[in-house]
């Protein structure tokens, strides 16, 4: 299986987001390269589609939501391509890497952005390398387990979810009640 086109959702404590005011910070990210290992090249407002994407970071390696899908809002990364690495390394990355940009937002001024670790969703945008079915299930299991375990701790549940003609995905229960700064100090 090829680590790549893995996405991971880190939810808001609040459900009432200004997508709006995203705009300028996420542009601002561009300018000042927040992300210092990744090309970021522009900014997408989606605001105006219900249940959609929000606002998009759009980058050369990865893209970074705040998506509102399922009136469940959201940091939602997703990475399309560029990683060089087992499928451990590449969802320990990517975990990370949404851990990073929800801290980076919850030190904005003017957002007051606050993350849950009680909850993630792991998905793989690739029906061809991992169909949503349960020997998928069982190959990506350990990894994620081992990756949650090192991020949040040890008593994550897991449940596969949607059918065959949706991406894999999976949403994973942490039990953690930290920050998201304790989550990526764990790791």
């Amino acid at each position: 299986m090829e680590p790549t086109k893995f996405q991971v959702k880190v939810y808001t404590k609040s459900g009432d987001i200004e997508l709006e005011k995203l705009i300028p910070v996420f542009h601002e990210w561009i300018r000042e390269k927040k992300i210092p290992d990744e090309l970021l090249i522009d900014v997408a407002d989606y605001a105006h589609v219900p249940q959609g994407p929000g606002v998009v970071l759009i980058g050369h390696q990865s893209d970074y939501y705040l998506d509102v899908a399922d009136d469940r809002p959201g940091l939602l990364y997703s990475r399309k391509r560029g990683f060089d690495g087992d499928l451990q390394a590449g969802i320990d990355d990517a975990f990370r890497r949404a851990l990073r940009a929800c801290e980076l937002l919850e030190k904005e001024t003017g957002l007051g952005f606050e993350f849950s670790t009680d909850e993630v969703l792991f998905r793989v945008q690739d029906r061809l390398q991992a169909p949503n079915e349960e020997a998928t299930y069982e190959a990506y299991k350990p990894a994620l387990e081992r990756t949650t375990s090192a991020f949040f701790g040890d008593s994550a549940s897991f449940e596969r979810l949607g059918g065959p003609r949706e991406p894999f995905a999976v949403r994973i229960n942490t039990g953690a009640q930290g920050s998201v700064a304790e989550a990526l100090a764990r790791a």
